[in-house]
């Protein structure tokens, strides 16, 4: 009699595929990276938007400033009060009749305007206020704004974004310099100096410059 062995084998196939483990742990991966990723972005927006507002509200309140600083101290008709004199007033309310520095006292706009009132459309949400002291002489303590004036004041300018963040700049003028000189004198008193830089024609032009603060001669 004849027998036939019959043997039978087995073979292992390669895996193919993730287990449900290898899944969990991947997702949990990519998870933890994307949220990463988010604080990431959300931190460089947050600082880009500080930054933004820093600057935006550093422009609007040296540009008020400068404006104000170009201004005699007190007003020249003869009556030189604290504040809006007669005939200054305009309604709507603008900067464009105020010829001293004290006019400026306690003015504020939302949006920014230019001195005519035109708003500025690319500060839209944010404001600026103005506060002009005067000052004792001696020890540049505030005064009330009723005391006999002593010659200094503090100009303080506020700019204020949107969001909240405040930028404000401060001053002090005298009632003596170049800017108080009388007519007649044989001088020229420069208060601010500029320039603009173009590459080609019809680009666009970066712009700045600064205030030239009033110089005593030296001894």
């Amino acid at each position: 009699m004849h027998i036939t062995h019959l043997s039978t084998c087995s073979l292992k196939r390669p895996r193919s595929g993730l287990t449900l483990a290898e899944v969990a742990i991947s997702t949990l991966l990519v998870g933890v990276l994307m949220v990463a990723s988010l604080r990431t972005v959300e931190s460089s927006l947050h600082n880009w938007n500080a930054a933004s507002s820093a600057c935006g509200g550093g422009a609007l309140a040296r540009q008020l400033l400068d404006e104000i600083q170009t201004l005699a101290y007190e007003d020249t008709d003869g009556s030189p009060g604290f504040g809006v004199e007669a005939g200054e007033a305009t309604s709507p309310a603008t900067r464009a009749q105020f010829d001293d520095i004290d006019d400026y006292d306690a003015w504020s706009a939302s949006p920014p305007q230019d001195r005519a009132g035109n708003a500025l459309a690319e500060y839209s949400g944010w404001s600026r206020t103005v506060t002009v002291r005067k000052l004792a002489a001696s020890n540049h303590a505030a005064l009330a704004s009723g005391a006999t004036d002593e010659g200094l004041r503090e100009i303080l300018v506020t700019a204020t974004s949107p969001t909240g963040e405040v930028t404000s700049l401060r001053a002090w003028r005298t009632n003596i310099g170049g800017i108080q000189q009388t007519l007649g004198v044989d001088q020229t008193v420069v208060t601010w100096i500029g320039c603009t830089l173009q590459v080609e024609p019809g680009e666009a032009a970066i712009s700045g410059g600064t205030l030239v603060s009033n110089h005593a001669e030296d001894n």
